[in-house]
C-alpha cells in the first residue's frame, strides 16, 4: 500500500479510505435518489463509507465539490448526469482527485463516451472505484487572463443553446426523447446568427472562420444532447477541440438532417463543416447572435469565449478515452 493510501493493483479505496460522493437527487426528476441508496449499499458492500457531500442545489453541490478536492480527498464519485459531472469536472480539474462517474441522469453524455454506462448500477460504481484514465477537458475563458471555467463534453452556441435551454425546462419525457421534443419545440425560434472562430493549433491552425451559422459545437466529446453523434470523431485523450458548425440552413432543412446527428452521417451534409485546433476564439460578429453559450447541458457563459484544450486535466475512473 502506498503513502496515498490506496492498494497496490487496481486503484481501489481500502477501508476507510476518504471517497466523497456528489449525488444529484434531482436527476432524473427526482429517481435518481433511489440510485443514491444503490450506490451507497455497493459502496459499503466495498468496505467504503463515503462523505455524502450537501448537493441540495447546484451551488451547494459546486461548494462541496470544490471543498472536497481542497481537502484532498482522493476520489469524488458522481451519481447523476452530465450536470453533476459538470460539476465534478470543474472541481476537479489539474487535481489528483479521481472521479467516479455512476450514470443516473436525463442526459449521461460524459459516461457514454467514456464508456461508462454499461451494467447495473452496483457495475458502474465498482467501475468508479477502478483505475484512472486522464482525459482531457474543455479550459473556457471570457476575458483573457480570467479565471477558467472547465467542460466535459461540448460548448455550444446557436440552435442547440436554445434546444438544451428548452430541454433542461421541461419535466417529461426523459431520456433522449426530451430532446428531441425540445428540438421540434424550438424550431420556430430558430435564426442563424454570424460568428467569427478565430483556431489556432492542431489540422486548422490559423484558420479564421467568418460564418451564418445555425449551430456551433466546440466539442471534447463525441456525443452532446442525449447521445447524438454531433462530433463523431471527438475523442478525450487526442488534446484537441472538434468543431462542427452548421451554416446558414432554414428550419425545414435542420429538421430533415436532425435524425442523421444521431448517427453522425449529418457529417456529409454540404452544410456542415468540421474543423480541428487546440484553441477557438468564438465570437459574435452580428448584434442579433444570441451570445448565450450552454457547456454540459448547463448554462455557461457568453460571448466571446476562448475554448482550450487542457490535455489530461482530469482523472476518470475506469474510462475508455
Amino acid at each position: 500500500m502506498g503513502d496515498d493510501g490506496w492498494m497496490s493493483g487496481p486503484s481501489v479505496p481500502r477501508k476507510g479510505a476518504q471517497v466523497a460522493l456528489l449525488a444529484n437527487p434531482a436527476a432524473r426528476r427526482g429517481r435518481a435518489a433511489a440510485d443514491v441508496d444503490q450506490v451507497l449499499d455497493r459502496l459499503r458492500v466495498r468496505g467504503i463509507e463515503p462523505l455524502v457531500l450537501d448537493s441540495a442545489s447546484a451551488d451547494e453541490a459546486r461548494a462541496a465539490a470544490h471543498h472536497a478536492v481542497d481537502a484532498g480527498i482522493p476520489r469524488l464519485v458522481t451519481v447523476g448526469g452530465d450536470g453533476i459531472v459538470h460539476l465534478a469536472a470543474h472541481s476537479a480539474a489539474g487535481s489528483p482527485t479521481v472521479v467516479g462517474i455512476v450514470a443516473a441522469g436525463t442526459g449521461n453524455d460524459a459516461a457514454e463516451a467514456l464508456g461508462l454506462t454499461e451494467g447495473t448500477i452496483a457495475d458502474r460504481v465498482d467501475r468508479a472505484l477502478a483505475d484512472p484514465t486522464p482525459v482531457d477537458l474543455l479550459e473556457c475563458r471570457t476575458t483573457p487572463g480570467g479565471e477558467p471555467l472547465h467542460a466535459a463534453t461540448s460548448c455550444i452556441a446557436g440552435f442547440p443553446a436554445l434546444v438544451n435551454a428548452r430541454a433542461e425546462a421541461m419535466r417529461f419525457p426523459r431520456g433522449p426523447s426530451r430532446y428531441t421534443l425540445a428540438t421540434l419545440g424550438a424550431i420556430p425560434r430558430m435564426r442563424p446568427g454570424g460568428f467569427r472562430l478565430t483556431l489556432s493549433g492542431g489540422p486548422d491552425d490559423g484558420v479564421v472562420v467568418d460564418q451564418r451559422a445555425a449551430v456551433v459545437v466546440i466539442a471534447n466529446l463525441a456525443l452532446f444532447g442525449g447521445g447524438m453523434r454531433i462530433c463523431p470523431d471527438a475523442r478525450a485523450d487526442d488534446g484537441l477541440l472538434d468543431v462542427c458548425l452548421v451554416g446558414d440552413v432554414g428550419r425545414i432543412a435542420l429538421l430533415r438532417a436532425f435524425p442523421k446527428v444521431r448517427t453522425g452521417a449529418h457529417v456529409d451534409h454540404p452544410d456542415v463543416t468540421i474543423h480541428r485546433a487546440a484553441e477557438v476564439h468564438l465570437e459574435a460578429v452580428s448584434p442579433a447572435t444570441d451570445p448565450n453559450v450552454r457547456a454540459d447541458g448547463e448554462p455557461f457563459a457568453r460571448l466571446p469565449l476562448t475554448v482550450r484544450v487542457r490535455p489530461g486535466a482530469l482523472l476518470v475512473a475506469g474510462a475508455t478515452a
